[in-house]
């Protein structure tokens, strides 16, 4: 008999949704935007990834899931895919690398 006080993974469910959006959206082996914008605080790049994409007047949120503390997002925008988690504990952006440097060069004016 299962110790009832036995910890489950109750994640699993979410992370296979989110490895289903990177597979869907071609951004499984993608790279993450942070390590370009090392010397951005990540609420500065949190605030100024918002602020870029916002920019665009196509963007479109193609898929997420919602929980109480944020979510997890893909959005579109000229004819690109990103991923976003943005949750009040961390902010990460994934996308295609031309992608990843449209979007740093364009944050790094903000500075």
């Amino acid at each position: 008999m299962a110790n009832r006080f036995q910890r489950t993974n109750a994640d699993t469910p979410m992370k296979n949704k989110i490895d289903e959006m990177l597979s869907v959206y071609g951004l499984r082996d993608e790279n993450s935007i942070l390590p370009m914008l090392d010397d951005f605080s990540e609420e500065e790049i949190r605030a100024y990834c918002w602020q870029v994409l916002r920019s665009y007047p196509e963007l479109k949120k193609e898929d997420w899931i919602i929980g109480i503390e944020g979510g997890d997002y893909i959005y579109s925008f000229d004819g690109n895919h990103v991923f976003i988690t943005d949750d009040i504990w961390s902010f990460n952006l994934i996308a295609r690398q031309p992608v990843l440097v449209m979007l740093a060069e364009k944050i790094k004016t903000f500075k």
